[in-house]
């Protein structure tokens, strides 16, 4: 079970100076999340690729998966990066695409639940041939926002490829019980975000800072087997993100001990 850090929280730093900094906390994976800067996909051409695969293996850390939103790009736009997407996956080393829903229109959002189930029929599809899986993760405002109707969708879209990546702080501020959340997605739950989150209306916090349980998460993470990454999740543009991502490591280890045998410096 390997720890990683989110990209798209050193929105302001190269991607070479993010990677640099995460190995030297001890961070052992990276997801790439593709509204970083430096990895918009029309700029990852395939001599930018190699000199970030060949980073990524000089400073020993995996890609845990490549995400991208792209919430508020134009459907064109997001259909077209999700699908080159699905072909960056080999070049890193995973076969894992996250990604969320679209923005809830509440007066047509049994519409919106159709579409979207056409919509990830296709995308996994895709990905299928590719060897790859696509998850999904719900998010407040969305057509597809808790755990109950990410089981939904996953029980109308007949591609086996269809699998969940669970937001922990998220799941505990929206009308989840994150407990049943953990359980039901259980054998489909292929990525978890972590972070802190207090009441309704404060997710991702540092671990220690909100009222999440982590013995409790962690223990029902080993009960239904999860062997996934476990990727902390924050971002906060006016702090300086490598102090931050230090402080995210130390507080994570003190909650979750056994997680990784590596300590950062």
């Amino acid at each position: 079970m390997k720890i990683g850090f989110r990209t798209i929280g050193f929105r302001g730093w190269k991607i070479e100076d993010c990677l640099v900094r995460l190995s030297e906390i001890g961070y052992e994976a990276v997801e790439l999340c593709l509204e970083h800067a430096d990895l918009q996909p029309s700029r990852l051409t395939s001599s930018r690729l190699r000199q970030l695969h060949q980073l990524l293996e000089a400073r020993g850390l995996s890609v845990s998966a490549v995400s991208y939103h792209g919430v508020g790009d134009p459907l064109e736009v997001r259909r077209r990066n999700l699908y080159r997407a699905l072909e960056l996956l080999p070049h890193f080393g995973t076969d894992l695409l996250i990604t969320s829903s679209r923005r809830e229109k509440p007066q047509r959002l049994q519409a919106q639940f159709l579409e979207h189930i056409d919509w990830y029929e296709e995308l996994c599809a895709v990905a299928a041939e590719r060897g790859g899986r696509v998850a999904v993760e719900p998010q407040p405002g969305r057509v597809i926002r808790t755990a109950e109707d990410l089981v939904k969708l996953m029980q109308s879209v007949s591609q086996p490829n269809l699998v969940a990546s669970l937001d922990i702080a998220y799941a505990s501020t929206i009308s989840d019980d994150l407990s049943w959340a953990m359980f039901t997605l259980g054998s489909r739950l292929a990525n978890v975000h972590l972070a802190d989150a207090r009441g309704k209306g404060s997710p991702h916090l540092l671990p220690g800072e909100g009222d999440i349980d982590f013995s409790e998460v962690r223990e029902i993470l080993n009960s239904v087997g999860y062997q996934g990454p476990l990727v902390l999740d924050l971002d906060r543009p006016e702090e300086d993100p490598g102090e931050l991502a230090q402080r995210a490591w130390q507080a994570f280890r003190e909650r979750w001990p056994e997680a990784s045998p590596v300590l950062g410096t």
